[in-house]
């Protein structure tokens, strides 16, 4: 996959929402890089957020929803920045996705689409998350991916 994601230090453990302001803030996707519009809950096994249909539009119309593990990927970053052990986390980087599975092509793309993700697994080389993409309380999209850690 090799998808980058750099950390940066941000001090929140509490599990009160983030919103975009704050993501900036946490991760290095700027502008329209960053596809999480809000962080709901989060602890020390579990995230979830807000994303939206709008980051699949420079992909075209017929865009796959597949797509949109990019922000699962990136939830899963942030409970990585947020959690991550002792030692400082430097970047991760996307090693594998896993049992990506499309569960209904939605006839019209809009509303918000909650992501959920639960890490599964931790070592100091990486984070095995397993996420969830509804839209219009419906299971759009789920899978599993391995994000690989680069200590600083």
């Amino acid at each position: 996959m090799g998808h980058l994601i750099h950390f940066r230090a941000f001090n929140l453990r509490a599990a009160h929402p983030m919103d975009r302001t704050q993501l900036l803030s946490l991760l290095p996707h700027q502008g329209p890089a960053l596809w999480l519009d809000q962080v709901l809950e989060h602890d020390a096994s579990s995230i979830s957020g807000l994303s939206a249909w709008s980051y699949l539009q420079p992909f075209g119309a017929d865009a796959s929803p597949c797509l949109l593990f990019e922000a699962a990927a990136q939830l899963c970053g942030a409970h990585g920045a947020l959690y991550g052990s002792e030692k400082s986390i430097d970047a991760a980087l996307v090693g594998k996705l896993n049992a990506l599975q499309l569960h209904h092509e939605p006839s019209e793309r809009s509303g918000p689409l909650l992501i959920s993700a639960t890490q599964e697994a931790l070592s100091p080389a990486g984070a095995l998350y397993a996420f969830t993409i509804y839209s219009r309380d419906r299971l759009l999209l789920d899978g599993r991916l391995l994000l690989v850690l680069v200590h600083a």
